[in-house]
């Protein structure tokens, strides 16, 4: 079955309209830098690749199908006309994994190094002691792709690792429990290390506020790998001021950018990267891997891959 799709923005490449022609002979394939431009095509169109705002969307007729160019989504992506309709949308889940995973664990390996205060070290001076992690416990929140190969690597690094997610029931390799959320405060005081690789969702905003915060043990570090308004930024900076939380490593932030005179900024027991732990990933690669076969896929009346739960945004 022939179909068309439109390529909106954003990070269209200019060589996908060939590949999915070539995939799916028949396929009508138009690729758009503005999606204002697509007002005529869309009336028509089968599905989309990138983002269609509401203005967009009120215009089709026929849409089936979206596929997002992102694989974490948020609040901001999602709106009730495409909620409430029968539009599948698809994500680019998967295509970093491992990435994320490594930010995540060089954060585990900065703190039990030290890293926080030698780095601003100006002369040779020994300071505190380095943390044993095969001692440690850490405990991951959101055992999606991610979080998975961070639990090969902190257990390849001898830790006892934890999980929490709403979906798996099977930990991953290295994992020894797995808990759903409705468990996680209990299973806070047993971690060493908390990191967060959950997407964000109705019920993941605002999760990590002052209330399970005070739930870490004491002496914990905290690691944000996934999104930054999964975290109540004050509340944070509260627990790492008072001592509660020995450190945070943050490669997310709410807002982003953080802005020059966020106190996080000047925090001796806090890192920061500026949301680069997928930097590297060859992403591009996976992402038109998934566009083409869920095309092939779409065209074929198969099941595609990625399925996202529009309500709950993953």
């Amino acid at each position: 079955m022939s179909f068309k799709i439109l390529l909106l923005p954003p990070d269209v490449d200019a060589s996908w309209p060939e590949k999915i022609r070539q995939a799916v002979p028949g396929a009508i394939v138009k690729a758009f830098g503005d999606p204002k431009d697509a007002l005529t095509d869309i009336a028509d169109a089968d599905a989309a690749y990138g983002t269609v705002p509401p203005e967009l969307f009120a215009r089709a007729q026929r849409l089936r199908w979206i596929c997002a160019a992102r694989a974490g989504l948020g609040g901001d992506w999602f709106y009730d006309a495409l909620v409430k309709s029968d539009v599948v949308v698809t994500n680019m889940r998967g295509s970093y994994n491992e990435h994320l995973a490594a930010h995540a664990v060089a954060f585990v390996l900065a703190f039990a190094r030290r890293f926080e205060h030698y780095l601003p070290q100006t002369q040779w001076q020994r300071g505190p002691g380095m943390i044993d992690l095969p001692t440690q416990t850490v405990l991951i929140v959101g055992v999606g792709g991610a979080g998975s190969e961070a639990s090969k690597l902190c257990a390849a690094f001898g830790m006892r690792v934890l999980g929490s997610d709403p979906r798996v029931t099977d930990p991953p390799p290295g994992m020894v429990e797995l808990c759903t959320p409705d468990r996680l405060e209990e299973r806070l005081g047993e971690a060493d290390f908390v990191i967060v690789t959950t997407p964000e969702t109705p019920e993941t905003l605002g999760m990590f506020n002052a209330r399970l915060f005070a739930q870490m043990k004491r002496g914990a570090y905290f690691i944000n790998i996934a999104r930054g308004r999964c975290v109540v930024t004050a509340d944070l900076m509260a627990a790492l001021r008072s001592g509660h939380l020995a450190g945070a490593g943050l490669d997310v932030v709410d807002p982003e950018p953080l802005p020059p005179d966020s106190p996080l900024w000047g925090m001796p027991n806090v890192l920061i990267t500026p949301h680069v732990a997928i930097s590297g990933a060859p992403y591009r690669q996976k992402w038109e891997e998934i566009l083409i076969e869920n095309c092939r896929r779409f065209a074929n009346n198969e099941p595609l891959l990625n399925v996202v739960d529009k309500e709950k945004w993953y």
